[in-house]
């Protein structure tokens, strides 16, 4: 089962990612590792130099007692060696007494033996030698065959070389083009006469995990039976080639993912986060091929008190003869601000690249800021508590960095002010809140899917109204599980649902009691979908996966319905024709204001309602709303 997908847009990602990444623990490790190396060789030198200089005064004792000169340099010889280490040298046997031979003559006169003679036997009586110095075997050898090339001399005078003419040539063919040949590289050449470099395979390694520059990237999280992992893909739109770069095996179910370029040092990188049936968010380097760890957690368990034994284990275990890693028991519950519960949505702001937002069953949303990961705050910037149930669905506004949607099971879509906690409006929905998206081409719209397969859009700039901008019915079978919208084409949307299709809609003249117009759908075979996404490096390229186990993925290129009706809108964005949609739209409703002026004013409003005593529906919907929030 396939939970949830995510695109790396085109040129985050290294094209020539690592094999594997230290963390911050393990560099702390090794510089600490290294001071103590240095400090041990330093002793060792020390040590060697004041043996060496005692060994040297024996040598000069030695020598002095052999010849009477105080020779220093003269070298030990293997005797010696054997007597420094209590070994007598008269218990070796002969052939191992190498100082006893000499290839000088010896007293009488005669030559001293050859190694090879050593090898065999004795001076005195040499084994398999004669005369000659010639191997006894060997002699005999060459007799053996002097008698049998005699014999077969004879043979060959008998022999009448026309007996060969009537005897067929079995031999096959070969040819003699070696032109043709190396032509072929069948010859090792490389075509100009030059011999070709061999293939090296770590090269050839290197290759296969090289990114090229047209190489769409997409993140997808997987679950097989008990194995979860993140599988990081790779698509070819050349080719139309699907594979897998490399995987990150996960520690639990996966169920949301959100990318993001910001590590917790600060650092621009390719990194996904991942919220899973844990409490904690971990943040994973996409660039990293053997990834064994997170680059930083968010939340979860509080494993403090455990690393700080570790840490006092290694300290204390140098010159002990080895490592004991602590017992995983001493965890002492959560970190501090972690959620309680699953995490099931995640967002990385745009605008203000460091913050992650997430919403969790523990019915709250959590603002985290990633640099501050290792604080004391762990990183948490706001928590807020506007909804009563599962918190499923997360989205940060395309230009405003503050300005966050929520969607919940409590059957409410609300949007949030990130720099005050009290600043929330609410909107009711027919059924469970599913996933939420704002337009990107027109981002006063904010769109969300529920689960009786309804798909809603509103103006927010009139949210505290409640009024819908446009509403209807996207999937009449088992709800709306996903949408997403084009952010190259203006007006193109996409939703799935567990129906195992695939709708594509068109939204540029819909509102006002006009829906949005169905352009087509299409079954993925993929089982049913839960997750669908644009590419946002190729406009019409989207992708989608489910419970079916396979990514699938639709390139809208080659379908002419699609190319007639969203075609000239990608190829206006070059010609202005954007600018001239803008003013078409600003003719039927007002100019757009600034979003955090329009919720800052409604507010304001809303205060002005209680503090008057205003008997007003609305009014009272408001008080209600603040109550809510001073649950926290």
């Amino acid at each position: 089962m396939i939970s949830c997908i995510e695109w790396v847009p085109r040129g985050i990602a290294d094209p020539n990612p690592k094999r594997y990444e230290l963390s911050k623990a393990e560099r702390e490790l090794l510089e600490q590792d290294a001071d103590g190396t240095d400090t041990n060789e330093e002793t060792m030198v020390e040590d060697d130099a004041v043996a060496e200089d005692i060994d040297g005064d024996d040598d000069d004792d030695d020598d002095v007692a052999e010849d009477g000169k105080g020779s220093e340099n003269k070298p030990k010889t293997a005797s010696e060696i054997v007597a420094e280490n209590q070994i007598d040298p008269n218990t070796l046997p002969p052939e191992l007494r190498m100082d006893d031979y000499s290839d000088d003559e010896d007293a009488n006169g005669g030559e001293a033996t050859g190694i090879g003679n050593l090898l065999i036997g004795s001076e005195s009586a040499p084994i398999g030698i004669d005369e000659n110095g010639i191997l006894e075997d060997e002699a005999n050898v060459n007799e053996e065959n002097d008698i049998d090339s005699d014999d077969s001399d004879d043979d060959d005078d008998d022999f009448d070389e026309d007996d060969l003419a009537n005897i067929p040539d079995t031999r096959e063919f070969m040819t003699t083009d070696v032109t043709g040949l190396e032509a072929m590289c069948f010859t090792g050449m490389d075509g100009t006469g030059e011999l070709e470099d061999e293939v090296d395979d770590d090269n050839s390694d290197v290759d296969d995990t090289n990114l090229k520059p047209d190489d769409a990237m997409i993140i997808i999280a997987k679950t097989e039976e008990d194995f979860a992992a993140l599988e990081v893909m790779v698509y070819e739109e050349k080719t139309g080639n699907l594979f897998v770069h490399h995987d990150i095996p996960l520690p639990s179910y996966p169920l949301c993912l959100s990318h993001g370029t910001v590590n917790s040092e600060g650092s621009a990188g390719n990194y996904v986060a991942v919220g899973t049936f844990d409490t904690g968010i971990e943040v994973w380097n996409a660039d990293v091929l053997n990834v064994l760890e997170p680059s930083m957690v968010l939340g979860g368990e509080d494993t403090s008190e455990a690393d700080a034994q570790w840490q006092r284990s290694i300290s204390g275990s140098k010159g002990a003869g080895g490592r004991a890693r602590p017992s995983m028991n001493s965890r002492n519950g959560l970190r501090k601000g972690s959620h309680t519960d699953a995490v099931m949505a995640l967002s990385w702001n745009g605008i203000h690249r460091q913050v992650i937002a997430s919403g969790s069953a523990d019915n709250t949303v959590k603002l985290w800021d990633v640099t501050k990961a290792d604080d004391a705050s762990c990183g948490v910037a706001a928590t807020f508590t506007h909804h009563t149930d599962k918190v499923q669905s997360v989205e940060w506004h395309p230009s405003e960095g503050s300005i966050l949607a929520t969607g919940s099971y409590d059957r409410t879509v609300a949007l949030v002010d990130a720099r005050s906690s009290s600043s929330c409006k609410k909107v009711k929905i027919p059924a469970d809140c599913e996933a939420i998206a704002w337009d990107p081409h027109q981002p006063q719209f904010l769109t969300a899917a529920s689960e009786d397969g309804t798909v809603s859009c509103w103006d927010v700039r009139k949210f505290a109204t409640g009024d819908k901008y446009w509403s209807f019915v996207a999937h009449e079978y088992g709800g709306c599980s996903d949408i997403s919208y084009n952010r190259n084409i203006p007006g193109m949307l996409v939703t799935c649902a567990v129906d195992k299709t695939v709708a594509l809609w068109d939204t540029q003249n819909a509102g006002n009691g006009t829906n949005p117009f169905a352009c087509g759908n299409k079954n993925m075979n993929s089982g049913k979908l839960y997750s669908v996404s644009f590419y946002p490096s190729s406009p019409w390229l989207l992708g989608c996966a489910g419970s079916g186990n396979q990514l699938a993925l639709w390139n809208l290129f080659s379908e002419d319905v699609f190319q007639l009706r969203f075609g000239e809108r990608l190829e206006g964005k070059s010609n202005g024709i954007d600018a001239v949609e803008n003013e078409k739209n600003s003719s039927n409703v007002s100019a757009e204001p600034n979003f955090e002026a329009v919720m800052a004013a409604s507010d304001a409003a809303s205060e002005d309602i209680k503090k008057t005593g205003g008997k007003k529906k609305k009014g009272k919907g408001k008080s209600k709303k603040g109550k809510a929030h001073k649950k926290r």
